[in-house]
């Protein structure tokens, strides 16, 4: 069954004039009457009679018109499902984050993505770093803002996208929340609770290397699993912090980051992915979320 013949007995349904729907569909009338006998003929039916001057739709010819053309919109709509999907503009992206990108940046990006792409649908996981990394090798997630420094498997890429810097988080009622910038050798004596290792063993390592550059031997009272519970420890009193600065600016809590005077790496949020390829609807918010999370 020709789409083309649908078409033209649907444009004749509605006209009921062969002449006025020869010109609309740009045939000669004898090619239109051809087709809609073809149709006929493969339905079985007779969808139209002609009464002297006048065309009608027999019973049957109602009946597929109705259905014909819910048929024929449905097709449309499948065609443009098909070329957005093939184009990266329809589909879902799967996305793990850490509760530092989480909270600004991620939501930037989907809202910025989603104002150019509105069929693209978002599945969103607050996912420690190194669960990330697992949950992509295993497919899992389509992509990871996770905190840097990151080794993933083989099968995983990571590319840095935002920069920011150090601080030292204490409480607000520290005697180093006073001063506008410290150093770090000034925090010698003081009670660390750090990021714990096994959810982040890139990032917990480069805390201690800074730390220990410094020659600050940290007196480690707790860990934590997340950089709002690591807060929260602060605030408590649990001890001090070296932290993103992204961390304080996201909490409410008593505490306050102190700029370091000392020169030190600056810490980093990575996008990852799969390097086997992946839908275009990923593809495409990956290309986005690089070039537009601003590095800072």
């Amino acid at each position: 069954m020709e789409l083309r013949h649908i078409r033209s007995f649907l444009s004749l349904a509605k006209t009921l004039n062969f002449s006025r729907t020869a010109e609309i569909v740009h045939l000669s009338q004898p090619a239109l009457s051809l087709q809609i006998q073809a149709l006929e003929k493969e339905l079985g039916v007779t969808l139209v009679e002609r009464a002297g001057r006048r065309t009608v739709l027999t019973a049957a010819g109602a009946a597929f018109q109705r259905e014909a053309a819910g048929g024929l919109t449905q097709l449309g709509q499948a065609t443009q499902s098909a070329r957005l999907a093939a184009e990266g503009k329809l589909g879902v992206v799967r996305l793990g984050f850490v509760s530092t990108a989480g909270t600004h940046m991620v939501p930037r990006l989907i809202r910025e993505y989603r104002a150019l792409n509105p069929c693209v649908e978002f599945s969103l996981r607050n996912v420690l770093t190194a669960d990330q990394g697992k949950m992509l090798e295993e497919g899992a997630l389509d992509l990871g803002f996770l905190r840097m420094p990151f080794t993933g498997g083989p099968s995983v890429e990571v590319a840095p996208i935002l920069e920011e810097q150090f601080v030292i988080v204490v409480p607000s009622s520290h005697s180093l929340a006073k001063k506008s910038r410290v150093r770090l050798g000034e925090t010698a004596n003081e009670t660390y609770v750090l990021y714990e290792r096994a959810h982040a063993p890139g990032f917990h390592d480069l805390v201690v290397t800074i730390l220990n550059g410094a020659g600050v031997i940290p007196t480690v009272n707790q860990v934590g699993g997340e950089m709002p519970t690591l807060i929260a420890l602060i605030a408590s009193g649990a001890g001090i912090s070296l932290l993103p600065i992204s961390a304080v600016k996201i909490t409410r809590a008593a505490v306050v980051g102190c700029e370091i005077r000392d020169k030190i790496p600056i810490s980093e949020v990575g996008l990852a992915w799969r390097k086997k390829p992946a839908p275009a609807v990923v593809e495409q918010f990956k290309k986005f979320a690089l070039a537009n999370a601003r590095m800072n």
